[in-house]
């Protein structure tokens, strides 16, 4: 008995060695939401059905009309999203969204560094992983004053090297559950129906991460269709992280109050030089 525990002990420190990824580390879909216990007899989709979570997200923030209309679809349906970006699409035209992001409860995660080419992490070396996770954290910190701690390696691209290098960045990863097959529809310009049929039969019944392209028209026939499964929340309700990103759209928020404070200033005192 003595040498077989000697042994079950060897095999799960050996074990516990390869484990080098948490699953607390990466987020692949919704936490299981929970529902009352049905009562009388079994009949499918009666009472309240809609309780499953599930969470939207964005991976791109061009063109800026397209975002800005999708951000009028969302506060119309009080939906909240995620949008994760490259920081290279970071500029004057964009960055006023990302304040309205913030502004209206939404999630901002990031996707390096580089759009184009998108860097796929099973082929990048480690330096170039870390310079994408990085320099976007330097681009994010300079244009809105926060560093996202949510990461979406670009084609859900990601092995044990990769996640790595984003925990030892203080990364949580974000993965899809569904809806990664909506650029096809877009590209081979199938009806919008089919489009957002063939979105949403990829998210089970239990919820999860959808992935919507970013298109005003898929997403608002999204949201318009009537289905009994899902309620859509906004990501610390999706996951759990009890408001830690809202944390970070609180310094945001400071952020971008202090720089309107700063500039009102400047401008109250070169008035007043002006005015002596």
């Amino acid at each position: 008995m003595n040498i077989f525990n000697l042994a079950l002990s060897a095999l799960l420190a050996s074990s516990s060695v390869l484990i080098v990824v948490s699953s607390s580390d990466v987020v692949h879909s919704c936490n299981l939401a929970e529902k009352p216990e049905p009562t009388g007899p079994y009949q499918a989709y009666s009472g309240d059905t809609k309780v499953a979570h599930t969470h939207i997200i964005f991976e791109d923030i061009t063109p800026a009309d397209e975002v800005e209309s999708i951000l009028n679809t969302l506060k119309a349906r009080n939906t909240k999203a995620s949008f994760f970006m490259h920081t290279d699409k970071i500029d004057d035209e964009t960055k006023p969204l990302l304040q309205r992001m913030v502004d209206e409860g939404h999630t901002i995660g990031s996707k390096g560094q580089s759009s184009n080419p998108q860097v796929n992490f099973l082929y990048a070396n480690n330096t170039y992983i870390e310079q994408q996770i990085t320099g976007a954290d330097s681009d994010f910190k300079e244009a809105i004053g926060f560093v996202p701690s949510l990461y979406a390696p670009s084609f859900g691209a990601l092995d044990s090297r990769g996640q790595k290098i984003l925990n030892k960045n203080g990364k949580t990863t974000v993965m899809w559950s569904a809806g990664a097959n909506g650029w096809w529809f877009l590209d081979n310009n199938e009806p919008l129906a089919t489009a957002v049929a063939g979105i949403r039969y990829t998210l089970p019944e239990a919820g999860g991460i959808i992935l919507l392209p970013t298109n005003a028209e898929i997403v608002n026939e999204y949201l318009s269709q009537v289905w009994p499964y899902w309620k859509f929340v906004d990501f610390d309700t999706c996951t759990g992280r009890s408001g830690k990103s809202a944390k970070a759209a609180k310094a945001f928020g400071k952020s971008s109050k202090s720089e309107s404070k700063s500039k009102k200033g400047g401008a109250d005192a070169k008035a007043e030089k002006v005015s002596t």
